[in-house]
């Protein structure tokens, strides 16, 4: 009986193939339910890979403007509650100027593609939004790594939800998927402060988790309201 050879498949590859199905699943979800414009926005832009995947698979099939938000400068300080011995402070550092000619050299048109220059916790202000609004997203994608980095990022993409806004994290199952580290544990307490949001899972990878938005619950009726009343 012949020995079966096991396949050998480098790490970026398989990361590569897994981001394909991420985005064309992301590019099928979105043509079946008309998600026809709006933005795609990105969080943590590191050489361009992701922004020009989103482009390449919906590029010509939406009407979405591209924004990229990052510091441009790596990653910020790293906290107690993010140290681990892949992240450090500067790493994962891609200029401004060449995320833009990478994702323009790919074919984004630069009239469709918006960059926003800095940490997240000093550049997602109330007046950056209103240079936004009052226009809602289509996908999210967020690559932050850090618990400190996405806390900002989910309290300003709240009011760009709308239903079917896809929301994704590409680092779901770092620290072993501990959901008190992380991307994890910012999703979980953005869920506590804000339980009126209905989510539902979507696709997901070895490393990343996809959620659509789906609405706000209803408000619960007053003590003593018929359902009848409700529903009229």
């Amino acid at each position: 009986m012949r020995a079966t050879q096991p396949l050998e498949l480098d790490h970026q590859t398989f990361r590569d193939l897994q981001r394909e199905y991420i985005f064309s699943s992301i590019a099928r979800f979105c043509s079946l339910n008309s998600l026809n414009d709006g933005y795609y926005f990105e969080f943590g832009c590191h050489e361009a890979r992701t922004m020009r995947l989103a482009w390449e698979h919906t590029g010509a099939r939406f009407d979405w403007t591209y924004v990229g938000f990052d510091s441009f400068a790596g990653l910020p300080e790293i906290s107690e509650i993010d140290r681990q011995p892949i992240w450090k402070q500067g790493g994962l550092a891609t200029s401004e100027t060449d995320f833009i000619n990478i994702t323009v050299g790919g074919g984004v048109p630069p009239e469709r593609l918006r960059t926003v220059k800095g940490f997240y916790d000093q550049s997602l202000t109330a007046a950056l939004a209103e240079t936004f609004l009052p226009q809602k997203a289509a996908v999210i994608f967020i690559d932050c790594d850090l618990y400190r980095s996405t806390v900002p990022v989910l309290a300003f993409v709240r009011q760009f939800l709308r239903p079917g806004t896809i929301v994704i994290f590409d680092d779901w199952f770092c620290f072993y998927g501990d959901p008190e580290r992380g991307e994890r544990r910012a999703w979980g307490e953005f869920g506590q402060a804000n339980p009126e949001l209905r989510f539902t899972e979507f696709i997901h990878t070895n490393e990343a988790q996809a959620f659509i938005y789906l609405g706000d619950s209803w408000p619960a009726p007053a003590k003593g309201t018929k359902v009848a009343d409700v529903a009229t």
